[in-house]
């Protein structure tokens, strides 16, 4: 079952075979976590939706109708992280953001104002234009690789990080200029 393309794989779990589906699940386990890993910064979420994802892609597994395996598990797993950011409370989401940046190289001074500002101002962003700013400054990844995690076309990766920017700037223009 190994030799199989994931598609092919898929076909057999709609039929109702258990093994194709722990094959599947092997494939992309690692993956799926640290996708959920890397939104929330913490494990407990993490795991929690991990599961969700999980468990939705079992419950519908019958809407494939063919296609990127990939790209639509990766579009359950964005849903269904978006839907668990949104229960979360601001203050959750800021130690997220914090955990997501701390090793990241920080190009503001070390004015620990302005850094407080720029966590909170990525924090208020909604998490279609979080997540790929995050994948795309924190984790370095390519918009083609951002667009298959998020299961949408690299256009749309790009103009997501774009107009995060673009939010951002707004947002801490006025906090430079009183620095300045």
């Amino acid at each position: 079952m190994h030799d199989l393309s994931d598609e092919e794989l898929f076909a057999r779990v709609q039929a109702g075979n258990d093994t194709a589906f722990r094959t599947l699940y092997k494939r992309y386990d690692r993956r799926l976590f640290a996708y959920c890993f890397r939104a929330f910064g913490d494990r407990e979420n993490a795991e929690d939706t991990f599961q969700s994802i999980i468990m939705k892609v079992f419950e519908h597994r019958n809407s494939f109708s063919g296609g990127h395996f990939a790209g639509w598990l990766f579009t359950i797993a964005r849903n269904e992280t978006i839907k668990a950011l949104k229960k979360q409370r601001p203050t959750t989401d800021l130690e997220s953001i914090e955990y997501q940046l701390r090793t990241e190289r920080d190009h503001v001074d070390d004015d620990v104002l302005m850094k407080e500002h720029l966590y909170k101002a990525i924090e208020q962003l909604p998490p279609e234009f979080r997540q790929p700013l995050l994948m795309k400054y924190v984790d370095g990844h390519t918009y083609d690789v951002i667009a298959e995690r998020l299961g949408c076309s690299v256009s749309l990766a790009k103009v997501r990080v774009f107009r995060a920017k673009k939010m951002l700037k707004k947002d801490i223009n006025p906090i430079m200029q009183e620095i300045q």
